[in-house]
Parts: structure tokens; C-alpha cells; sequence
């Protein structure tokens, strides 16, 4: 009988046994049934054994990782790779020179002079050192487009012409109004019909002449393919009499709509200039109309864009991004503004790094397609009440996704296009010089119309608002915990000079807020187990080497799972790459670098892989020990490191006199134990 079929509380019982039983092959035994028949419950029993035992090396280890979907196997993933050259891939990009057995070439991602891009072809792999980015063929698209792992199989599968089957796609026919790929060639059928009518067409008068009213040329009209609807409900339907798409085409991407009654379509935008709304891929995916003033009636909304259809959703997309994509990369600065016409105008003023939202507030999705791209974002709002309430509202995502966000609000009323045009871009850029970062942004909106010393309870609300939004930051797992603890005291301090309160009360605060929200921090709480997106976290030496060792002779993975805990290690990333090991390992299945690297599918953790095989390569002269001797003696020495470390530990907490008697008892005890563990090591 399968597990999942016994009632709830036989399951828990079940969890429980496996949680206190005493024999790991049982144990392992009973959890890989339970891993094959029922993949949401293991999952459970896993966090349960860790709650209620000690952690065993080999049942944290199969811990389910991140793979590929179930539509996308292994083997389709092998063949793009097979058929994907790395040097023809980044040449695409990059001019490079042969030097020795690699390639070369200037780095598209930061101001490089001298060559820091390097592909090796004959372990297809790529990296910049200066970046502190790489890895394979995979990881160099998601960089260049801004996409995830499952977006870069299906471009690079696509130029390979490897076809992704999947049970998904089964009833998807080319040509139909499911077929992604008609839909994206209808939009930007579409768009050229509208764009050519805007340019060229004498009926488009009216709309060329609101371009030239708002400072808008022509060239810029052209860069961006904006276009003309005409006042009619039957243009775009008309059209199709010469095209290769149906009318249930263009009803899927939005374009026309459906009478039941009269049995007919008609056009969805009708007495409107239209902005196309590109992917990072420059593939059009919808539409933002901004309807003509001589058409506006009360029923009509200013402003329409594209309903959510299979290849557009407004929350995932910003506008502007395929034409600024490369000078964001480049500078690792993005500006975000609100509207369509202040990105074309900003462009047309020389700013180049520019995007804006579709009509909504940004959110945790934006936030993480900026993060994959830039390192600072500036949010800049129109100077009326409303944009200073969206700062605050938008506060939060960016809080969340870690991402450096400086927020600017513009004087007088302006938009960012007036402001340009009346100003210039000097006086716009001496603007976002003054921005300030998002928490004081945050701090300045609470204090706005607040006397300290005399509104208490208001101040009283101010403070928990603030240290609310502090307690969202997450954990920074490339700085150390004396750092994090020292720019959260920085900020803590700042609040405490501006409410005249001392920064351990505000602390004090802070942590019981972190405590009501379930919050992870840096202070003797667990650290969400998840990669890095972003840069590689630092290694020790040890643990710097325990992953050369296992990357260049991953033969000797079965060894290290019995000698190590995954979970002892300090870094994230090598958690990571250990448990992908041991998931090898625990398969059965052959174990080499270049499966390895296919298998993950994080960027950050590919990059770590290259340097960690690069730095193994170059010490293989030095070495004198053999692998295996190597691992044993790496196993005693990291051993040691975190028994020594557990001891400093709990000396330091019987120092501090932050304990009770029973406490101090109890890690007395605790210290001598530690204490005859070393010395056991070390005789």
C-alpha cells in the first residue's frame, strides 16, 4: 500500500519513527521509498528528523535539490549542451582572440580595457574574474538576456533546433492560438502594421502631431516602434485577409475581441498611440495605448494595456528593457520610471539605462528581473502626493529582494519628461545624485509632519514602521556576521539620533519584531537554505579546498559524505554543490565535472564550480598528498575547526553574563565535553 493512502495521522506516526530510530540504513531504507511514492511528504519527514535529531550526513544529503522541471530531463539538457559551442555562443557577443588554449575578450558587463573574459573551449566553460561571474553555455545566456534557467534551455534549444517535448506541449499545434511562437510573430506583425500606419499613413496626422507637442521625434519613434490605432473597430481586422494568422490568433495576444452575439471580432485599441512592449529577447509580447485626446470620452480610460494572455503578464515585464538591457549590464545602474513617453524622452535626453512598469506598482517579480541585471536601481516618481505614496508601497519588494534601491522624487509636480525638457540632462543627473537610499527614504516619510519630542504615540507608530521594514532585510550571505551586525548598528544609531532613543532599545525592538514575523537574522537564527543569486559567498581556506578536491576528483564524493555534514559548512554555495554530490551518489550514477555542471542549475553556483576546478588545475603541481590522504586529512582538520569553534562559542556566552545559573551549569558541562573531544582529536 503507498504511503500516501494511509490516513493523515498513520503519516505522522511513520515521520515520527523514522525521526527517533536508531539504524541509518532502515532509515534510508524507508526514506527512499518514501522519496519515489510520495515526494511532498518526504520533503516533510526530512524537516521533521531535523527537528526532533541529531543531522545524519547521509539523510541530509537527499534532501530534495533544485533540478530540472519534469517536462525537461537530463538527456534533452546533454544535447543542447552537445550542439551548443561555448566560443561561438560568446562570440556572438564578444570579439574574441585566441591566446593559448583559451579565448579572450573585453567583458560586456563592466568598463573592461584590458581583456578579463576568458572561454575555455575545452571545458566550455567562461569566466570574468574582474565580474566574479561564469560558468557554461547555460549561465552565459541567462546572463546576457536577463532570464532564468528553463528560459535559457528554450533559447539555446531553440538555435540548436532541439525540440523540449514535454507532456505540457502535447496538444500545442503550430500555428494555433496556444502556440507561443505564433503569438509572438503575430505581435510583432502587428506592430510593424501599427508603426508604418503612425510614420507613413496620412490619416495618422493627429498622432504625429501629439508626438511633436510632447518633444518626441521621429528617430526615437522608430527606436522604439511606437505605433497608431486608428479610431475603428475594424482596422486590424481587416488586415488579416493578407496575413498568415487567424482571428483566434490575434484574439489570444489581445488584439481583437469577440461579439458572441454578431458572431465578429473587432480591434482592442482603437484611437490610440501604442508603445510595443518587448522581452529581454526584443520579442513583442503586447501593447500600452495611450488613447488620443481628440478620441477621450468619459468611458475611456487614459491609459490600456494588454490584458495577461499566454505570453504577457503585465507584473513580469518592463517597458523599455530590450533597448536598455545592455547599458543596465553595463553600468549596473537602472533607473525605473512610470511612464511610457518619460523612458523615450529620458533616451532621447542620452539616458540610456531606463525602464518603467506597466500601469502597476512593482513588485517581488520586477524586483528580481532588476536584481539578475543591476546592482542599484533608482526609482524615480512624478513630484505629487501619489508618487511619494508609491515610493513607500514599492519599499518593501526591493526591502525583501536585497536589492540596493535609492528612491527620487521629483520637484514641483513634474514627471521625469517635463522635467527633462524644462531642465535638461545635467540638471536631471545632479537630481539623482541627491536620491537617498530606501530606508531613509523610509525614515524621512515617517517623520514627515511628527514632533519627536512631543508626539509619542505617533513616534511610538513611526519607530515599529520602520524597524517592520529593517526586520524584512534579509540575511547578506556574502558579508560576515561582524559586518552584517555593523551596518544594521549604522542604521539602528540613525534612528536612534532622529527619535533620541538609545540604539539597544531600538534593538531590543527589533528583535522581538523578527521573532513575531518568524524573520531569520544573523544572531542564532537559521539562515533561509537557499543559493546565492548573486555573488558567490566567500570560502575559508579549508572549505576552499574541500571543494577543489571533491570538483576535481568528485570519485571521492562517497567518502566525503560519511566524514561530513553538509550543514556544518559555513557556506551556502558549497552546501549546495555538496548535496548535488551526494545526490549522484545516492542515484548510482557516474559522477564527472561536466555532469555537475549540467545538473545545476543556479548561475552563482556554475561560477563557483569554474574557479573551484580552475584553482584545483593550478595547485596540482604543489600538491604532495594524494587525494584520498588529502581528503582524510581535510576531514580531521575541518573537524577540528568546528569543535574549536563550538568551544570559543560557548566560552563566550559563559563571559558575556547573559545566562542563568542553570545555563551557565549547563554549558560548563558543555565545555568540558568539547574540551575532552579536542583533546582526543589531537592525541
Amino acid at each position: 500500500m503507498k504511503l500516501q493512502y494511509l490516513p493523515y495521522k498513520s503519516q505522522i506516526y511513520f515521520f515520527k519513527t523514522l525521526a527517533v530510530a536508531n539504524d541509518t540504513r532502515s532509515v534510508l531504507s524507508k526514506i527512499l521509498y518514501l522519496r519515489k511514492h510520495s515526494p511532498v511528504l518526504f520533503t516533510i519527514v526530512i524537516i521533521f528528523s531535523r527537528l526532533t535529531s541529531p543531522p545524519s550526513p547521509n539523510i541530509y544529503c537527499l534532501r530534495p535539490v533544485t533540478l530540472m522541471p519534469a517536462e525537461f530531463n537530463d538527456d534533452a539538457k546533454e544535447q543542447v549542451r552537445q550542439l551548443t559551442d561555448i566560443v561561438d555562443l560568446t562570440g556572438q557577443s564578444i570579439h574574441l582572440q585566441k591566446r593559448g588554449r583559451i579565448y579572450v575578450g573585453l567583458c560586456p558587463w563592466h568598463d573592461d580595457e584590458r581583456p578579463s573574459m576568458q572561454v575555455d573551449p575545452q571545458r566550455q566553460t567562461w569566466k570574468c574574474w574582474v565580474c566574479d561571474i561564469g560558468g557554461d553555455i547555460f549561465s552565459f545566456v541567462m546572463q546576457r538576456e536577463g532570464v532564468d534557467f528553463r528560459e535559457a534551455l528554450e533559447i539555446l534549444a531553440d538555435a540548436a533546433g532541439v525540440q523540449l517535448s514535454g507532456p505540457r506541449r502535447d496538444d500545442v499545434k503550430p500555428g494555433s492560438s496556444n502556440d507561443k511562437k505564433t503569438l509572438y510573430a503575430a505581435a510583432a506583425w502587428a506592430k510593424d502594421i501599427f508603426h508604418r500606419y503612425l510614420m507613413y499613413h496620412a490619416d495618422a496626422q493627429i498622432a504625429r502631431d501629439y508626438f511633436e507637442q510632447r518633444g518626441i521625434t521621429n528617430a526615437s519613434l522608430t527606436t522604439y516602434q511606437v505605433g497608431f490605432a486608428p479610431n475603428r473597430w475594424d482596422f486590424l481586422a481587416n488586415q488579416i485577409v493578407d496575413s498568415p494568422y487567424s482571428h483566434e490568433v490575434l484574439k489570444a495576444v489581445a488584439l481583437l475581441g469577440h461579439n458572441a452575439d454578431r458572431n465578429s471580432y473587432y480591434d482592442f485599441f482603437r484611437g490610440r498611440v501604442l508603445f510595443p512592449i518587448h522581452d529581454t529577447q526584443n520579442r513583442t509580447v503586447a501593447f500600452g495605448g495611450r488613447i488620443l485626446p481628440q478620441f477621450a470620452d468619459d468611458r475611456a480610460a487614459k491609459y490600456v494595456n494588454s490584458p495577461e494572455t499566454l505570453i504577457f503578464s503585465k507584473s513580469e515585464q518592463l517597458y523599455g528593457i530590450d533597448i536598455s538591457l545592455d547599458a543596465i549590464r553595463k553600468g549596473g545602474k537602472a533607473i525605473v520610471m512610470e511612464g511610457y513617453t518619460d523612458v523615450i524622452v529620458a533616451n532621447q535626453y542620452g539616458i540610456s539605462n531606463v525602464v518603467a512598469v506597466l500601469g502597476t506598482a512593482i513588485n517581488d517579480i520586477h524586483v528580481q528581473h532588476l536584481k539578475r541585471i543591476a546592482q542599484e536601481v533608482t526609482l524615480v516618481l512624478d513630484g505629487d502626493d501619489a508618487g511619494r505614496r508609491r515610493a513607500n508601497e514599492v519599499l518593501e519588494h526591493f526591502v525583501k529582494g536585497h536589492l540596493d534601491l535609492r528612491i527620487l522624487t521629483l520637484p514641483d509636480g513634474l514627471d521625469p519628461c517635463d522635467f527633462l525638457q524644462n531642465h535638461g540632462t545635467d540638471a536631471f543627473f545632479e537630481l539623482i545624485s541627491t536620491s537617498v537610499d530606501a530606508l531613509q527614504h523610509k525614515v524621512n516619510i515617517e517623520l514627515t509632519g511628527i514632533n519627536t519630542a512631543v508626539d509619542t504615540h505617533k513616534s511610538g507608530v513611526a519607530i515599529h514602521n520602520i524597524l517592520s521594514t529593517l526586520a524584512m532585510v534579509p540575511r547578506d550571505q556574502t558579508i560576515s556576521d561582524v559586518d552584517y551586525r555593523r551596518r544594521e548598528q549604522l542604521i539602528l544609531g540613525r534612528l536612534g539620533r532622529a527619535f533620541s532613543l538609545p540604539a539597544d532599545d531600538l534593538r531590543q525592538q527589533l528583535s522581538t519584531i523578527r521573532r513575531e514575523n518568524g524573520s531569520q537574522t544573523s544572531s542564532g537564527t537559521l539562515e533561509k537554505d537557499t543559493p546565492s543569486t548573486s555573488k558567490p559567498d566567500i570560502l575559508d581556506s579549508t572549505e576552499a579546498e574541500i571543494l577543489e578536491l571533491l570538483v576535481s576528483h568528485p570519485d571521492l564524493t562517497p567518502g566525503a559524505i560519511r566524514g561530513f555534514d553538509p550543514y556544518m559548512f559555513r557556506s551556502s554555495n558549497l552546501r549546495y554543490i555538496f548535496e548535488f554530490l551526494a545526490e549522484f551518489v545516492n542515484q548510482g550514477d557516474e559522477i564527472s565535472f561536466d555532469q555537475l555542471l549540467l545538473k545545476i542549475e543556479d548561475p552563482t553556483l556554475k561560477f563557483v564550480l569554474v574557479q573551484a576546478e580552475e584553482n584545483a588545475k593550478n595547485k596540482e603541481s604543489t600538491v604532495q598528498l594524494t587525494p584520498t590522504a588529502r581528503l582524510e586529512s581535510l576531514i580531521e582538520k575541518f573537524q577540528h575547526e568546528i569543535r574549536d569553534g563550538e568551544e570559543r562559542e560557548t566560552i563566550r556566552k559563559l563571559r558575556s553574563n547573559e545566562v542563568n545559573d542553570e545555563e551557565e551549569v549547563r554549558l560548563l558541562h558543555q565545555l568540558l565535553e568539547q574540551q575532552r573531544l579536542n583533546r582526543g582529536l589531537s592525541e
